[in-house]
């Protein structure tokens, strides 16, 4: 969240600065450009990416449900595939025969609103490229900020501070050349010197030695030690004293020195002071109109913030009144055409039935619909004649049917006597009897 706001900050501040220079003109112009730019994305070409993912999804869900397939049903439907490819090449050798014959500007016409959709969509992608590669930057240039703040570099350099930087990093780097290079010289002296040291090293061992055996011999072991340790004191006395009187005297000359440059630099100094105290009045002066004309600017910037959003609000209000009163009059205009068509049908009507014409007249719809009427009317009293003969009869063909079920019920009943008397007579080998 720090660094989000941190980093939304420095995109404003840098906003600020792009648009100090700029007119109120350039700046609605600028707002426009983007707002149509990203109308265009909102409105017809997300929505379109949206569609084909769908569709995408959709047909991958449906191949998924799908069963598997074997390699007769691949062949199979590789075989239906070219056959719809013959078909739509087919049909659209149709089209382009079609399309050939109609009229050219037409064809123009289309070819060219074609070229402009690929070409504002080519836009759109080059676009979000941009908006992609301008965020990956800026994130990088919020990243760099935050690890300059970390190292303690607030500000960032200008192009005659960087200028300078890197004369002073290439000078740098020439005196690190020669430094190292003087570096390279004493490290191979002082392997020389080493070696000479150890050679020397050897050659005192071998005659300390050889002084050693000498004076033991002598019957004086230890005199040369001796003599070496009160050189040595002497020597060190001899430095101290040397070291406390060129401390002394380098003290001495430092105080002075010291003494002479502060002389020199209040001398230096005082015309510089002089001139120093009206730039400072000056200077305060300067930042008293810089914070009068900064807080002037921040005003009249929420102004024109707070004025463009009103605008902004207005326009979203009036295009939707717009809309609202477009659709309103496109209703009215239908239910308009739907009245006018009744109202002639009514006149034509009128037209009809006032004609003296018989056969005319009964063209009319009330004519028509009067026949209709009459027509239901005999149709319904036959159905009442009809239902009137059917109640009447009901009682006696209800008798009628009973009797019937009877008498089937009879003729079943002989039947299945006649068949017992049948095998009857074939099981005792008698004549046969039909007994009715």
């Amino acid at each position: 969240a720090v660094v989000s706001t941190q980093s939304t900050g420095g995109q404003l501040k840098e906003l600020k600065a792009a648009t100090q220079n700029m007119s109120v003109e350039k700046l609605m112009g600028r707002l426009e450009e983007e707002h149509k730019s990203t109308v265009y994305l909102v409105q017809e070409k997300l929505p379109r990416e949206i569609a084909a993912k769908r569709k995408a999804c959709n047909g991958l869900q449906k191949v998924l449900l799908e069963p598997a397939l074997s390699e007769d049903d691949v062949e199979e439907q590789i075989e239906r595939s070219g056959e719809l490819q013959a078909d739509l090449n087919e049909l659209h050798s149709q089209r382009m025969a079609k399309s050939d014959n109609a009229d050219e500007k037409l064809v123009m016409f289309r070819k060219q609103a074609l070229m402009i959709s690929r070409k504002k969509e080519s836009l759109a992608e080059e676009l979000k490229e941009y908006m992609s590669e301008y965020n990956e930057a800026e994130a990088e240039l919020s990243r760099k900020r935050q690890e300059m703040r970390s190292v303690g570099a607030e500000t960032v350099m200008t192009g005659p501070e960087l200028k300078k930087y890197i004369a002073d990093i290439r000078q740098k780097s020439t005196v690190y050349k020669a430094r190292r290079a003087e570096m390279a010289d004493l490290r191979a002296e002082v392997g020389v010197l080493s070696r000479t040291v150890d050679i020397l090293q050897n050659q005192y061992t071998d005659v300390k030695h050889l002084i050693a055996q000498t004076e033991k011999d002598k019957g004086i072991a230890g005199f040369t030690d001796a003599q070496d340790e009160l050189e040595k004191i002497s020597s060190q006395k001899g430095t101290v004293d040397q070291a406390k009187g060129q401390i002394l005297e380098d003290m001495s000359d430092m105080s002075d020195k010291l003494n002479e440059m502060i002389a020199e630099k209040k001398a230096s100094l005082a015309p510089v002071i002089k001139e120093l105290r009206p730039l400072r009045a000056k200077c305060s002066e300067l930042e008293q109109l810089h914070a009068q004309k900064k807080s002037e600017y921040d005003s009249l910037s929420a102004r024109l913030g707070s004025n463009l959003h009103s605008l902004e609000q207005e326009v979203k209000e009036l295009r939707e009144t717009a809309q609202t009163e477009e659709s309103r009059y496109h209703f009215l205009m239908h239910s308009k055409q739907l009245l006018e068509l009744e109202q002639q049908k009514v006149e034509e009507e009128l037209a009809v039935y006032k004609n003296p014409d018989p056969a005319a007249r009964k063209q009319s719809l009330r004519e028509q619909y009067n026949r209709k009427i009459l027509e239901q009317d005999n149709l319904g009293k036959a159905l009442r004649a009809k239902q009137k003969t059917v109640r009447e009869q009901h009682v006696p063909n209800v008798a009628q049917m009973a009797m019937w079920r009877d008498l089937t019920t009879l003729l079943t009943c002989k039947t299945n006597t006649l068949s017992r008397l049948q095998q009857k007579e074939v099981e005792t080998g008698g004549e046969n009897i039909l007994i009715l």
